[in-house]
């Protein structure tokens, strides 16, 4: 029998404020929880890992109880509450933990390859920057390939190129098969990883916030408005020329070797944005992050073209094709009523 849930949470309750929640997560989707503090994150996490039991209800991580050796050995947890040594390198922290999994040593230079630490592989935990520290603790909670991930606030605090590698990390896992479970206080690319979001406030899951009217966009917390130019241009170059592009003519954007290149009917140009800024400016005019590498405008696409049961590709009227990412199916189909 193939298992399909990869976490079943049902009517929890914990004394230090959970109250009756339920979730299941199946293979390949993201899911965020947000709660700010006090709101039942941290007992979340505490039963997840297997610290502590339930007053009521129960978790199964692959069908198994929390902290068994079976449920342990199926998940990766990675957050900052999940210290690393300072005194020890990259290459230490990886290798000692393919150790204790039994895992040949080949493993963690292949993690610390997927996370790009391989550079940083003889550098102390101790000087690492914040952000490739929150890669090291990713690439340990993968290394034993887990089928369920529990992430708390995996690009929190992290400069712009280690959040693009967390994200592409995340997206890769999903995209394998793995079930990832994100606690977050709301970040927005937390949010936009994510297949589907549970809201969290005093130990229950509620429903979100109404959105505002269509075309009114929703003031950040505690923030000024600022009356700006709405810009619907976006400069690119290619060797000495800046062409300045309309979202209409991009038909899709991609990133490749820590670059972003719109595609255009006059070729590929280079970008100054990341992909995730790209998808801010752009998502108003029809932009759709298909996968972790490309970013679509779904006017000039022509037809879904399926390659097998779960896999997809995106064919554009040019001829050309974008890969559809197997967690962004089901989203996708509910956009366009497919």
């Amino acid at each position: 029998m193939t298992l399909t849930i990869l976490l079943e949470i049902s009517d929890l309750h914990h004394p230090d404020g959970l109250h009756g929640i339920s979730l299941k997560l199946a293979p390949g989707e993201v899911l965020a929880v947000v709660g700010s503090h006090g709101n039942g994150k941290a007992p979340l996490l505490e039963l997840l890992t297997g610290i502590g039991r339930p007053s009521r209800g129960y978790i199964r991580i692959c069908g198994h109880e929390p902290g068994s050796p079976m449920a342990s050995s199926r998940l990766g947890v990675a957050g900052s509450a999940w210290g690393l040594n300072p005194a020890h390198t990259v290459a230490e922290t990886l290798t000692l933990y393919a150790r204790l999994w039994s895992l040949p040593p080949a493993k963690a230079g292949k993690v610390a390859a997927d996370l790009e630490l391989t550079a940083r592989r003889n550098t102390l935990v101790a000087d690492l920057s914040p952000g490739e520290a929150a890669r090291l603790r990713l690439a340990r909670a993968l290394l034993h390939d887990p089928a369920l991930l529990v992430l708390d606030e995996p690009v929190g605090d992290v400069d712009l190129e280690s959040a693009e590698i967390i994200e592409g990390a995340i997206g890769a896992a999903a995209d394998r098969g793995i079930g990832v479970l994100i606690t977050t206080f709301g970040h927005p690319r937390t949010l936009r990883l994510a297949s589907r979001v549970y809201y969290l406030e005093n130990g229950r899951f509620v429903e979100p916030a109404p959105a505002p009217p269509q075309g009114v966009p929703a003031p950040a917390a505690g923030s000024a408005r600022l009356d700006r130019p709405r810009v619907e241009q976006i400069a690119a170059r290619r060797d000495d020329r800046v062409v300045l592009f309309s979202p209409a003519e991009i038909l899709y954007a991609y990133a490749q070797e820590k670059s972003v290149y719109l595609h255009t009917a006059e070729g590929d140009w280079t970008a100054s944005f990341t992909l995730s800024e790209l998808e801010e400016r752009l998502a108003a005019h029809g932009f759709y992050r298909a996968h972790r590498g490309y970013l679509v405008n779904l006017a000039h696409v022509r037809e879904i073209v399926p390659w097998t049961r779960s896999s997809f590709s995106l064919r554009l009227k040019d001829g050309s094709e974008v890969p559809l990412s197997k967690h962004r199916v089901a989203e996708l189909k509910a956009l366009l009523g497919w």
